[in-house]
């Protein structure tokens, strides 16, 4: 690990731990995150965050993508505050949502996870456009949609995409405070997000709280020094026995992935090594042209169509088929 990232680590937790409502953090990045407050109770006032921290955090995540980390699955999450209740994040997010770092609630903690990026969203809009057309506009997306996924719980997806016809939800069970049914797919893409992060996602995505049917995380690592980068798809269903492992692996950058991001897939996460496909080690074919058979990622129809009043449209039977060389 280089020295910037560690030193903007320490300086974030030194400037948390000075503060006397904080608790004690750690200091080098290899330590567990502890969290900004210490109230026993959940928040249920007013929740203010400090632009001078997230401001910082954003530092800390820039210096982790130009250092180039490809290896990053060592990178604990960034606890801003801590004891946060459902109703005040709600409320706090609806009037902040210009906000230098991008955050969600897990468990009563506000993590930060990412510095909104130009190429972030550029990936979430073609995936978008490619599916809208396919579907022939029967299908519709939402970017930065809020979901509750928990009793304190509270995610903002990158990309949902629902059925057009798709009914209001039952009283008390929509997704946000709007009332609208879960969306079937969703999508995240990580830029300084670790893929352990982005992995974590598929446990409240498919959590007794949601109807979400398909989660796909989509992982662009840092560039190399010699323009290369790694780029890896994962997708996740609901309906897999063992929903929380990705039953698709597809690596599609022009670098081959890191000894590590192998290491966490297969032994962490249960991959079969024979089961990440795609070029650099994984298959002889490069993800250099449209249309290659090993780059298809493969979104099934049923899911997608979930809940929707008049199922699956004639043209859509087969699903669709997202090419990973579009996203590059």
């Amino acid at each position: 690990m280089t020295s910037l990232y560690n030193d903007k680590v320490s300086d974030y937790y030194s400037s948390v731990s000075s503060s006397a409502s904080l608790t004690t953090a750690p200091t080098t990045a290899t330590q567990s995150s502890t969290a900004v407050t210490t109230s026993s109770h959940m928040q249920s006032t007013l929740l203010r965050l400090s632009k001078e921290r997230l401001n910082q955090v954003r530092d800390i995540l820039l210096a982790f993508e130009e250092e180039n980390m490809d290896a990053n699955e060592y990178m604990k999450p960034i606890i801003i505050k801590e004891n946060v209740s459902l109703e005040a994040y709600i409320k706090y997010r609806e009037t902040e949502r210009k906000l230098p770092v991008s955050i969600r609630l897990i468990d009563g903690k506000i993590i930060a996870y990412e510095v909104p990026l130009s190429s972030h969203g550029a990936v979430a809009g073609e995936i978008a456009f490619l599916i809208r057309t396919w579907s022939n506009n029967q299908l519709h997306n939402l970017h930065e949609e809020d979901l509750i996924i928990g009793p304190n719980s509270y995610y903002t997806a990158d990309l949902t995409i629902r059925p057009q016809d798709l009914p209001k939800a039952p009283a008390g069970q929509g997704s946000n405070s709007e009332g609208n049914a879960y969306p079937t797919l969703v999508v995240e893409v990580g830029n300084s997000e670790t893929i352990p992060s982005l992995h974590d996602l598929s446990t409240g995505y498919f959590s007794p709280r949601t109807t979400i049917q398909i989660y796909i995380a989509i992982k662009l690592f840092s560039k190399r020094l010699d323009g290369t980068m790694a780029m890896l798809a994962l997708r996740y269903l609901r309906t897999n026995q063992n929903n929380i492992v990705p039953d698709i692996v597809i690596s599609f950058g022009t670098a081959p992935l890191h000894h590590n991001t192998i290491g966490f897939l297969t032994n962490t996460v249960g991959v079969l090594h024979a089961n990440i496909t795609g070029g650099f080690g994984f298959s002889a074919t490069a993800c250099n042209a449209p249309g290659i058979p090993n780059y298809q990622l493969h979104i099934p129809a049923v899911e997608l169509f979930n809940g929707s009043p008049v199922g699956i449209p004639a043209g859509a039977i087969n699903g669709f088929y997202l090419d990973l060389w579009e996203l590059k």
